[in-house]
Order: C-alpha cells, then structure tokens, then sequence
C-alpha cells in the first residue's frame, strides 16, 4: 500500500466512525421495560394508577388535598424522626455511606440513593465531614447537604 491509499483508507474509517457515533447519539433512548418502572415505582413508594382512575379520585374529593395539607402544617405529625451522625472521610465512596445511611434507617435504598447521586453528578462533589442527616430528608435535601454547591 502506498501513502495515498493509506490515507484513502484512514478517512474512510473516520468517516464511517463519525457516522456509526452520530446516529448512534441521535437515537432516541430505549423506552424502560415494565419491571424496570415497577422496580422503580417500589423503590420510591409510589403507585400508578389508571388515568380513569386518577380522574375519578380527582373529582371526588377536589377540596380534600387543601385541607389535608393546611392540617398537616398546623398540628405536628405522630411520625418520628430519627436524626443519624454522618461521617465522611476523604476517600469514602458514595456506595459506602449510602449503605450506612440505609442500615440506619434514614433512606429506603442505598443503590437508589448512589443512583440519585450519580444521575444529579454529585458523586463527585461530596465534601467530607460530619453531618446531621434525619430521616424525613428525602434525596434531594441529603445531596445538598453533603456536595458542594
């Protein structure tokens, strides 16, 4: 082979890569599976309802939500709630303190946490330290408190 063929060549190798890669980032994503939203749903304790449903739950009751939440702010909750000493060390891995977050109580799964985490782009910001976490924080408010802003 000589030089121009070696470079003839070269091109259309890149060409065809840069092809392959862009219709490959302009696909839409796959659609989820149905076990990959009802693993969803269970790990952050929704339900899902049919739209008829929903509609007829909704016109039952319009004024029960309204009221039901000026209850809740003006007389407190039976609930309890547990506050839980984080200590971040440098070089802890989220996989580790979300586990120790889940053992004590505070969050409902360590890997949908590490997940929370990963798709906000907090892993990378964690601040080590010592932080009061409670266990009606929900994901949002827990990765404000440890990542940097």
């Amino acid at each position: 082979m000589n030089k121009r063929s070696m470079r003839s060549f070269s091109l259309g190798l890149l060409v065809s890569t840069a092809l392959i890669g862009a219709s490959y980032y302009a696909s839409p994503p796959a659609a989820p599976t149905e076990a990959e939203i009802k693993t969803f749903l269970k790990q952050h304790g929704l339900v899902a309802v049919a739209k008829e449903e929903y509609d007829r739950l909704r016109s039952a009751q319009p004024n029960a939500a309204p009221k039901a939440a000026s209850k809740q702010m003006s007389e407190p909750s039976g609930q309890t709630v547990y506050v839980y000493r984080l200590v971040i060390q440098k070089g802890d891995t989220p996989e580790t303190f979300a586990r120790e977050l889940e053992e004590a109580g505070i969050i409902q799964s360590a890997r949908a946490f590490n997940d929370y985490l990963e798709q906000h782009g907090l892993t990378r910001s964690i601040r080590p330290g010592v932080y009061n976490v409670r266990s009606d924080m929900d994901y949002a408010a827990i990765g404000r408190l440890i990542a940097e802003p």
